[in-house]
Formats: structure tokens, sequence, C-alpha cells
């Protein structure tokens, strides 16, 4: 453990007469809503990038530990920038900034502090301490909106890691690294609110502890009494002060870890210890039973299609028809009636990009797809939008290329389960599968969570039907599917959905239309429906965002749609390293469309025209640069 030295100290610079920071720091903010998951993952996939090459697995360890607020680096400066910031605040009619800061000081007056460590190994560590700026150190402690990874590296320091700060009561972390250059250091961070100094000077809300000029120490530190790093032992040690986790933190943490790394864990990439609980290769049949209700992607489907001899199967393809995409694709799929027809995409690291939807609407299967080789990973990089949650054409160069390379993969998984559904025998699968076989297509969306529940009361029923008669004298023998389509990534997608009136049988109709089975209906019915057809994904020709007053959080957008729609619907999403988080929409306005509508991430009262660009002027709840996502639905036409 290090030492507390008076020639290091806390700082809070001035801002010079300029902005002013209040508590709600966005960038926090962002992962408030799923701080365990956030913190798991954006730490795991930081850890996978920044690995040695030397077939050994990364480790990470995650460990619980109390110490007394006077073991805290230079406490009473910290202690006092909490009374300051309190003070600051306290003529403002909102309570979050009082709040914040009287819990912060409650918390430390305590006997004991919770503190998590977070400890990478086997890994190059933080290089570019000695740096002013555009290193992996200066980048994470310092810069904001600022990246320099590249190749098939998973994610950059975005906003991502503002994750540990929003697990802390104190929003305080101390940083320490052995880098494999061979050089250590360590620095604390804060990320308060302004607040007047003791020479009157309003500061600008964040403090770093460390030397003059706000510079690191150049040696290593444990804030952990039972913890320290061998110089040789290269890796970041990562102390989250006041450590804000609920009771089960750890089955979540658990959980995040295997539901968004399973197949690095699988294949021995990784190993988390995660307060004492190792998640490893061998542990994993334990863990997979053990946390079935904490998982939130399915983990323990794709686990099972992994590692079940006698019903997964595996298939393996080449692509060497360009050097640019050469790769391998090795999947691995199982069919079981309660599975939810969904296959992770996993890169090359072992993190998922994403769960593939829209493979088949009539089979229930889990697949996991594992993309090898350094040419197709760093090409699909390429690809990837800043959360790293899906691949998108438009980011290309060459289109078709990319479309066809995410076309190619797509029909992979689709002709493989073919193949497989017709190996099994009509016997072995239609008793378990028919009564799961479902009439309409699921849409791709990630991660969906779905919940069934029974329910006392009586209601109506109403039947949609989707199947189109066929005219006299024609067969009837492919009437029996669903309405869907390829679309042009590949994916499936629900095609319009009739009205239901009048649709017909033996019994007279009681719709309004006028029936079409043997006693047709009068048209007489109460409640007529309407036509109706499902939101379809708008694909843009063109997307920009734009700053334009990043401290106001002023955005513009400006959106060239492909097709036309109506009813159009624009969501906005802030990017972190691994996954993207919703925008606070403040305000959105355009001159085409002077009746906008604005409900948290969402703009809707959008109409959509061919190839002709929207732009929309928006504020956001967010105060700095950031990387900024878009999506567009709406009803075809």
């Amino acid at each position: 453990m290090g030492f507390f030295n008076f020639s290091h100290k806390w700082n809070f610079p001035s801002n010079n007469f300029g902005q002013i920071f209040g508590i709600a720091d966005s960038g926090v903010e962002t992962f408030k809503g799923t701080p365990i998951k956030s913190l798991a993952r954006e730490i795991c996939q930081n850890s996978l990038d920044a690995h040695l090459p030397n077939n050994q697995p990364t480790r990470i360890d995650f460990e619980i530990f109390e110490i007394a607020p006077s073991d805290i680096p230079d406490f009473q400066t910290l202690k006092d920038a909490f009374a300051r910031s309190l003070e600051f605040w306290s003529k403002q009619k909102s309570n979050k900034a009082k709040a914040f800061f009287r819990n912060a000081q409650y918390v430390i007056e305590k006997p004991t502090i919770t503190c998590l460590r977070i400890s990478d190994h086997n890994t190059t560590g933080l290089l570019g301490s000695r740096e002013e700026y555009n290193t992996p150190w200066c980048n994470l402690t310092k810069s904001t909106g600022a990246s320099d990874k590249s190749g098939s590296n998973g994610g950059s320091f975005g906003i991502g890691k503002f994750a540990p700060f929003a697990c802390s009561y104190f929003r305080t972390i101390f940083y320490s690294t052995a880098d494999s250059d061979g050089v250590c250091a360590y620095q604390g961070v804060s990320r308060l609110t302004s607040f007047k100094n003791k020479r009157g000077e309003i500061t600008q809300g964040i403090g770093f502890y460390g030397n003059d000029k706000n510079t690191p120490v150049y040696q290593q530190y444990s804030l952990s009494p039972n913890y320290s790093r061998d110089e040789k032992d290269f890796g970041t040690d990562i102390f989250i002060l006041g450590f804000n986790g609920d009771t089960d933190w750890k089955h979540d943490m658990i959980a995040s870890i295997l539901d968004g790394f399973l197949y690095a864990v699988y294949s021995n990439t990784l190993v988390v210890d995660v307060d004492g609980t190792l998640i490893s290769q061998e542990t994993l049949p334990d863990l997979i039973e053990s946390h079935k209700q904490f998982f939130k992607e399915h983990a323990e489907e794709y686990y099972r299609a992994l590692t079940d001899e006698k019903l997964g199967r595996t298939f393996i393809d080449e692509i060497t028809d360009d050097p640019e995409t050469r790769g391998k694709l090795t999947l691995r799929l199982m069919i079981m009636p309660e599975f939810h027809r969904r296959a992770a995409m996993v890169r090359q690291t072992g993190m998922k990009i994403k769960d593939k939807g829209n493979i088949n609407g009539l089979i229930p299967f889990a697949g996991l797809l594992f993309i090898e080789g350094d040419a197709i990973n760093s090409y699909l990089r390429g690809l990837e939008n800043p959360q790293h949650l899906e691949w998108e054409i438009e980011r290309a160069n060459n289109k078709s290329k990319a479309q066809k390379l995410l076309r190619y993969m797509t029909r992979f998984i689709k002709s493989s389960l073919d193949t497989m559904k017709n190996d099994d025998s009509e016997e072995a699968l239609d008793p378990s599968v028919g009564e799961y076989l479902a009439a309409v297509q699921e849409e791709d969306v990630p991660n969906q969570e779905k919940t069934e529940g029974l329910q006392d009361n009586i209601k109506d029923i109403k039947i949609r039907v989707t199947e189109i008669k066929p005219k006299p004298g024609e067969s009837q023998d492919n009437q029996d599917g669903d309405s869907q389509e390829n679309d042009e990534n590949g994916d499936v997608t629900s095609s319009d959905v009739p009205g239901e009136n009048g649709s017909g049988g033996n019994n007279p109709g009681k719709g309004g239309g006028n029936g079409g089975g043997n006693n047709p209906g009068d048209g007489g019915g109460n409640n007529p429906t309407e036509h109706r057809k499902s939101l379809s994904s708008i694909q843009p020709s063109a997307v920009r965002c734009l700053v334009k007053d990043k401290k106001a959080g002023r955005y513009t957008i400006v959106f060239t749609p492909k097709i036309s729609a109506s009813n159009g619907i624009l969501e906005v999403y802030m990017s972190a390293e691994s996954q993207n988080y919703t925008a606070s929409i403040v305000s959105a306005s355009c001159a085409d469309f002077p009746n906008l509508v604005v409900s948290n991430n969402k703009i809707t009262n959008i109409t959509f025209t061919e190839k002709q660009p929207i732009k929309i002027d928006i504020t956001i709840d967010y105060h700095d640069y950031c990387s900024m996502e878009v999506k567009a639905y709406g009803n075809k036409v």
C-alpha cells in the first residue's frame, strides 16, 4: 500500500470565469440506470482490448474492502469540497445536488467506508502516463470524447469511462497502473460540481489528486490495505471510493459478465474473480445454473448450444474471396422448444456484439457465431456503431462490400439452421416444437425481455388473420408461412398486417366487413377494426450529427431516408464503449415539421420522403462532446 505524501494533494482547478457545472453530469447520469451492468461491460472490454499477446487469459478482480476515512489521501480537502459544494448549491430550488452532498457528508463520517477494487492482470496497463495527451492514460483521466483505438479492438475511452463514477457515493476514483513500458503511476479523479474555493474562485467541478499541474504520481499505489501489485505484474487498478452497490451487486455483476462475455470465458480468454466467486472455464456450468434468474440476454441458452454435444451442432465456413474480409466463421446451433430464436454475434475478443434475431420465425433455436481472423475483425470494427452493438453498412467506404459480408453471415446462419432442421427427424422435432411455433416473426430488438402472466379478468379476443387466400384454382401449398420479406441486411421483417373485419369462416361474420366464408357477415359490427400497419426500420442513405453548442447540449441531426414513410419516429442515443444509452432530449425543432413531439429520446410527428434530408435541431441534457446514434422507424409508403 502506498503512503500519503503531503506534497501530493487534491486540486480543483478554477473555471477562470467560465462555465459552472452542476450535479447532473450527463456522463455519470448515463450509467445511473444500470450501474453494475455498465461497469461490467466497460471494464471487461477495456481489459480485453489491452491484453498481452502471450496466449494467457486476461484476469480481472472485483474486490470489496473497507477503509477508515482518514486513509483517503488528503481526506480533509476532499471533505471540504463536499461542504463547499453543499453551501454553493444550497440556494438552488432543486434538491438533487443538496441531497447528493448531504449523503456524501454522511457516508464520509462513518467509521469505515466501503470501496471496490478492480484490477486487471496480463494486460499492457495504461500506457502514456508521462505524456500530456492522446494516450490511454490521458484519455481515461483527463480527456472527454477522445479515442485512439483502432484495428480489431473493442472500444474507446468515450463516455464509458464515467461508468465507475456512477458506482461511487463520492464520484471519486483512484487509478493506478504498472504498464508494459515499465512506468508506474497513480492519480485520483473526483467528478463533483462547481463550488467556491478558499480564494473565492469558482471551480470547474472536477478535481485531481497528484502532483503539481494535475500530473500523476509516478509510483504504485493501493487504496486497499490487503492488496499490492508487483511492478512486473502489468495491469491497471481502479479503486471506487464509497462503492454504492446493493446487496445483489455480485449476482448482477456475474450475470452481466456472462451475458456479454460468455464466449471469452468459455474459450479461456477471460477469467474474472467477483469478490471471491471465480468466473472461469471450469466454473461456468455451476454459474450458469445458479444465476439463471439474473440473466438478461439469454446466456444460459447460448451456453447450452456451446456445450451440448448431443443436441448442439457445429458449422464452419471460411471467407477467402477478399483479403480485406478474410476470416473464419464458427457457428454453434441448438434447437429446443423454449429457445428465443436468436444468435449471438461474437467478435475475436470474445465480446458479444449483438443478439441477431429474424433468422427463422418458426424454429426455436439458440446460436453463437464466433468470428475469427484479424482481417474480418478489423473490417467489422470499422462498421460498428460507437456503442458496439450493431454493424452499419453506411459506415463502409464500399457499401456493397459491407452489405455482401453482412448478408453472407446471416445466410450462413439461416442455411446452417435449415440443414440442422432437415437432418432431424420429424418425429423427434414436431411433438416438442409444434406448440411453440410462432405465427409472426419477432422484431430484431437486442436484449429484449419477454414475460408472461395469468390474469383473472376476461377480455374479448380479436383474431388477426395474416394468411392470404388463394385465387380459385390456385394451390394452397405455400399459404401457411409468415408475411415476411428479407431486408437489405439479410434480416426478415414483417410485412403489412391486414385489417381483421369480416375474416370469414363457417358462421355468420360479426365484423364490419362482408365476411368471405360460407355465411358472410352483414357488415353490421359495432367495432370495426382499422387497417393496421407495423412500424418498419427506416434505413438512412446518409446521416450526420453536428455539434452546434456543446456546453448547451445543442446538436443538429441531418437524416436522409432511403425510402418514404409516414408516422415517422427518430430515436437518439448517446454512445458508450460497449453499448448505447438513451439521450435525454430537452427540445427538438424542425422548419419542415413544426409540431414535433419529444418523449425521452424519441422525436415523433415526422414524415420521411425518399432521398429528402430532414434537418432537426435538438437540445439534450449533456454538456460535452459525445458520439451520437440515430434510429428511424415509420410506416412504409
